[in-house]
């Protein structure tokens, strides 16, 4: 399942531009996984993507977009608002995430810091590391 998901991100990002993201952390238990994100106007930026984790509901899948705000001297914030679903153990919970997104994080300009909340069923902290493979 996880090399079928690589190759579908893969073949993804090259047919729709995307630029693929490997991004781990926090999120119901530790996760690891990959998302693409897109471009799709000035200001708007789409993103999507699977995770796997150690929580109770071991897959999590999300769909949303990403809303520059400012910058924090050389970092700049974004807002990303979404979808989420959590699969597993014959239960699923859906709802929506919350973050803040904070590129180029500890000047690094593929890194990435997430912070945030998800609610499917009941609130989720999120915070995860990623980054960005050009």
């Amino acid at each position: 399942l996880l090399v079928i998901s690589c190759l579908l991100f893969v073949v993804s990002s090259v047919a729709l531009a995307a630029v693929p993201e490997i991004v781990g952390g926090v999120r119901d238990g530790l996760a690891v996984g990959l998302q693409l994100e897109s471009s799709v106007a000035r200001n708007l930026t789409i993103r999507g993507g699977i995770e796997f984790n150690s929580g109770s509901l071991p897959v999590v899948a999300f769909l949303g977009g990403k809303v520059p705000l400012t910058s924090l001297g050389r970092m700049p914030l974004a807002l990303g608002l979404g979808l989420v679903g959590y699969f597993g153990n014959n239960k699923n919970d859906f709802g929506f995430s919350l973050s803040f997104i904070f590129n180029r994080f500890l000047d690094i300009q593929p890194m990435f810091l997430e912070v945030g909340v998800d609610v499917a069923g009941h609130g989720r902290a999120l915070a995860q590391l990623g980054y960005k493979v050009y």
